[in-house]
């Protein structure tokens, strides 16, 4: 089986192919834009290992899959975070674009299975929120937060995809928060606040997976029958106050009128980068329900979302 992994050199893309190494049979093509995939691998042990550095935009690319006619796509590669240097429309070209050429690639080479990772961000930050989200709630993402509005497209391109290319078994693994053994992102700065800062009245709910079962589905996903989309997301749900209580940090919560006037005014005068629309991330947060997930796989949750957090929190040293 050949196995062709874009994003090979983030967090889970490294994890995922040192998963692989001991698979008979298979055949692992990894890429990333970055020169080294970033892992220590014995190349002998490993022979079956094929990293090659590209671009996702770059025609190069493209033609590099036709060669490799993977059996199975792993598509990793996104923008969690855009920084100065990388306009929105980069990012889109990476997230979105890529996707849809990578997918329509696929169906035109015969590659039997596509799996790519979204977000529960995809499903958006809004007031119809309530309660647990399946997998079947609509997936509107809010253009204001491009990581939201980018997976809540490429959503819609596999949908589609679903119904031009159906020889093309897909699966979508929409994880919440992921938290793991050197993992790094936006939570992490919040975990790092001296206080926390929630808005009253909204619990500002939170589910946790944990890295290492991220790997575990898309290793199960890659060589069973399974198909379709799945939240990622450990069991139960952690509350602002019950990060902080974890935290041993005090707790404030503000009303939101306040926190979004005292934002529309330090955002301009660059003493923060969160604008006054990041209150609905806290007021909304979309919660995921995972029964299907649990139903499906082989593989269960190792923590619950607040044994994730537990679990994260004693291998850090700076929160």
């Amino acid at each position: 089986m050949k196995i062709l992994i874009t994003g090979a050199a983030g967090c889970l893309g490294r994890r995922l192919v040192q998963s692989l190494q001991d698979c008979e049979n298979t055949q692992v093509f990894a890429t990333d834009i970055k020169p080294e995939l970033g892992i220590d691998i014995d190349s002998e042990k490993y022979s079956s290992l094929h990293y090659k550095a590209l671009d996702v935009c770059k025609p190069e690319f493209y033609q590099w899959v036709e060669e490799v006619k993977p059996d199975v796509i792993v598509h990793l590669a996104s923008i969690l975070q855009i920084s100065k240097a990388m306009p929105r429309e980069k990012a889109y070209e990476i997230d979105v674009l890529a996707t849809k050429k990578l997918v329509d690639l696929a169906a035109q080479i015969d590659c039997k299975k596509f799996i790519v990772t979204t977000s529960g961000a995809s499903f958006g930050y809004w007031p119809e929120n309530t309660g647990w989200l399946s997998e079947d709630h609509p997936k509107k993402g809010n253009q204001d937060y491009f990581y939201s509005a980018h997976k809540a497209e490429i959503e819609g391109i596999m949908e589609d995809a679903n119904k031009t290319y159906p020889n093309l078994k897909q699966v979508i693994l929409r994880p919440g928060t992921i938290l793991g053994p050197n993992f790094d992102g936006p939570i992490v700065n919040l975990f790092q606040q001296k206080m926390i800062t929630g808005v009253a009245g909204y619990p500002g709910p939170f589910v946790f997976i944990w890295s290492e079962d991220v790997v575990a589905y898309i290793h199960e996903a890659m060589f069973t029958d399974v198909e379709g989309d799945y939240n990622l997301a450990g069991d139960g749900a952690v509350s602002m106050a019950q990060i902080a209580k974890t935290l041993k940090k005090p707790y404030l919560p503000l009303p939101s009128w306040l926190i979004e006037g005292a934002l529309s005014i330090l955002k301009p005068l660059g003493l923060t980068q969160y604008g006054p629309e990041q209150v609905k991330f806290v007021k909304y947060r979309p919660v995921l329900a995972n029964d299907k997930l649990k139903r499906t796989f082989t593989h269960q949750p190792s923590y619950t979302s607040q044994q994730a957090l537990e679990q994260f929190l004693a291998l850090q040293k700076d929160v």
